[in-house]
């Protein structure tokens, strides 16, 4: 009896110090910036090859600079990584919307701007990224992207 009271005196200063704490800041994202698409039109993105090493935590902002909807998809992706959220953005860059769960394209309007939060976890050669939209793969909208490295996690 004596150590059941004991118990549940521990467990009442260890809830009541967790619930009192601040925050604890996660590591620095390493910012990887593409444009879906180009101000002038053409159908590609800049970078097309993207590399990503596991156990860094990774915010890939995602940009639409031109006049028409484009895709950013790549199934393969997001079975590789563990997402965090994704951030859609104003123009200013505040935060409008967040998205939790896996992500298997996101589609950005004219002038979008999408910040995507995630971990590598598995490593992925040749992973396909692409735009589904009509026309656009066929027009040169693909990419690969790869991820390398020991799964280690970054302080």
């Amino acid at each position: 009896m004596r150590e059941l009271l004991v118990f549940a005196v521990l467990l009442i200063g260890v809830s009541q110090s967790i619930v009192g704490a601040e925050p604890v800041a996660g590591p620095e994202a390493v910012e990887v910036k593409v444009s879906v698409g180009t101000a002038d039109g053409q159908h590609r993105f800049v970078p097309s090859e993207l590399a990503f090493e596991r156990g860094k935590y990774y915010k890939l902002l995602l940009h639409n600079p031109g006049k028409e909807d484009h895709y950013f998809t790549s199934e393969a992706l997001s079975t590789h990584v563990f997402t965090r959220k994704v951030e859609v953005l104003d123009a200013a860059g505040n935060t409008i919307a967040e998205v939790h769960g896996g992500v298997n394209d996101l589609e950005l309007k004219p002038g979008a701007t999408v910040a995507w939060y995630f971990y590598p976890m598995t490593k992925g050669e040749n992973l396909r990224l692409y735009c589904h939209k009509e026309g656009h793969e066929a027009g040169g909208m693909t990419g690969t992207i790869s991820i390398t490295g020991a799964l280690r996690f970054a302080k």
